[in-house]
């Protein structure tokens, strides 16, 4: 799919640019078409794999924010992916690309320098990357898409509430036209996307947290990391690892251990890029909470 195989090649030139900060969580809006069908709702949560853009299950949601040329223009990208369950096995994607002519901030946009594109694409059958492209046009990458239905448009309105590596969040409304240029408009309403950050300009370890009981290095890590912790005191210990669904994905140990320092590596085994989180607990009572960034 040449629009995802676009934005790979956007992530890693802007990557190696700035660094950036990656983000996922989840995104919602409801649409509805004026005077036609296609009515309903979306919502994605999860994760999506940085290396190419894709869902780490049936559903994912990620963003980042890249270099666009040396006079510190910025573009924010969120991408939205989820699959069509039970219904069929085809794919929906929902993007939302805002254009800076500098730093994106907090605040109400568009204005009258900055732009807000917003693409739906219904039903598509792969999300398979194709070997090559020979073109980096936006709408000659979405025209080239086979799809159900393919909408294309702008942001009406759209505030930014957070913005920062730890955090973004901004609600968002807007209108889309059929790119094929038949049927009526389609208003977006309600929409709202809530992420968490990771500095993806992390070369070194993280500092350790003052207090802490739990440090990872390196963070963001590929292909594994050391996890180094602390027990106050001696009992029945576990350190769990997390997706950001809440599922638990790994247990690096379980039983008893004794008070003070000790380490275990993390190998993740079929897990996708994204964030989780490692949660330490000595007999049943958690002691500390740390995210790691895994990047494959």
């Amino acid at each position: 799919m040449k629009i995802l195989l676009f934005l790979l090649l956007l992530a890693t030139s802007a990557r190696a640019q700035l660094g950036g900060v990656y983000y996922q969580g989840e995104l919602g809006f409801s649409y509805s078409q004026l005077f036609g069908p296609f009515n309903g709702s979306f919502h994605a949560e999860g994760a999506i794999d940085t290396s190419n853009w894709l869902p780490s299950l049936d559903e994912g949601l990620g963003g980042a924010i890249f270099a666009t040329d040396t006079t510190g223009a910025q573009q924010l990208l969120t991408l939205a992916v989820k699959r069509d369950l039970p219904a069929d096995s085809s794919w929906n994607v929902f993007g939302l690309l805002y254009r800076s002519p500098g730093v994106i901030g907090t605040g109400s946009v568009p204005n009258p320098t900055t732009t807000v594109n917003l693409f739906l694409l219904w039903h598509l059958d792969s999300l398979s990357l194709p070997d090559f492209t020979d073109s980096l046009d936006f709408m000659e990458l979405l025209d080239s898409i086979s799809a159900e239905a393919k909408f294309v448009g702008t942001a009406t309105a759209m505030n930014i509430t957070a913005l920062e590596s730890a955090a973004l969040e901004f609600t968002f409304s807007g209108i889309m036209l059929d790119l094929e240029g038949g049927g009526f408009p389609v208003l977006v309403t309600g929409g709202s996307a809530q992420l968490e950050g990771f500095d993806l300009s992390l070369e070194e370890p993280q500092a350790r947290r003052p207090g802490s009981s739990i440090f990872l290095a390196p963070n963001p890590f590929n292909p594994s990391t050391r996890v180094s912790y602390f027990l106050p005191t001696a009992g029945y210990a576990q350190l769990d690892v997390h997706d950001v669904r809440g599922s638990l994905v790994d247990r690096l140990f379980l039983g008893e251990r004794p008070s003070g320092a000790g380490a275990a590596m993390w190998h993740p085994r079929g897990q996708a890029s994204g964030v989780y989180s490692l949660t330490l607990r000595v007999d049943g009572r958690p002691v500390d909470q740390v995210r790691a960034l895994l990047l494959r």
